[in-house]
């Protein structure tokens, strides 16, 4: 019995060390003390808003436009030189419209019949938003003369004076006439259908000087 009594002492000796460690373990709410509260990760600033989470202005980049805008036209000296041509010389390949149907600039074009190839069906007169344009179809070259009332010059510079002189540049498939009337601009373009040696020998500047100075003002509102 004495070995018995010796293994029923050790057991109780090691159940009460059992428990005594587990006094010294602390259970989440079962010491009736409030827990610590969990640590929050904070989310990061959303761009937009400010540190209130209320939204604020994005400043965007800022990017350069071209200054654009109509040009003043002068409409009663249009009038009174188209007037001052012959009935007889006003007709033409196209029939133009007048008043607020007709093209916003007045309308120059050749003041004799173009040589054309194709025929006459070929020739187009098409106005736009901002003046028309008109094209030739021809043997050597394609003819195509514009008209605008647009100014646009890029951010922070002056447009440059209007000038009434022919002004000729050449072009890598021809050449090119620009001259100004009545407060709008127009360009005469000529396109060679072949070139010579790589470059554009379809037209001299003597020609494309001539056709330039031959238009007439054709059609108004």
């Amino acid at each position: 019995m004495s070995l018995l009594r010796l293994q029923i002492a050790s057991l109780l000796l090691a159940a009460s060390v059992v428990l005594a460690g587990c006094d010294q373990i602390r259970l989440p709410g079962a010491s009736g003390q409030q827990d610590a509260e969990p640590k929050l990760v904070e989310d990061p600033l959303v761009p937009g808003t400010d540190q209130t989470g209320e939204p604020s202005e994005v400043e965007l980049p800022v990017r350069p436009e071209s200054v654009a805008g109509d040009s003043a036209v002068d409409w009663e000296a249009a009038r009174r030189d188209l007037a001052a041509r012959p009935i007889e010389d006003r007709e033409g390949s196209f029939q133009i419209a007048s008043g607020e149907a007709a093209p916003p600039v007045p309308v120059f074009l050749p003041s004799a019949p173009v040589s054309v190839q194709g025929g006459e069906s070929d020739v187009r007169f098409q106005p736009v938003s901002d003046g028309y344009y008109a094209f030739f179809p021809g043997e050597a070259y394609d003819t195509i003369v514009n008209g605008t009332n647009k100014v646009i010059a890029a951010p922070g510079e002056a447009t440059q004076p209007r000038s009434e002189a022919l002004t000729f540049q050449p072009t890598t498939t021809g050449a090119q006439v620009s001259f100004s009337r009545y407060g709008a601009d127009y360009l005469v373009e000529f396109e060679c259908k072949a070139l010579t040696n790589g470059l554009p020998t379809c037209i001299t500047q003597e020609e494309a000087e001539a056709f330039a100075t031959d238009l007439v003002i054709s059609g108004t509102r």
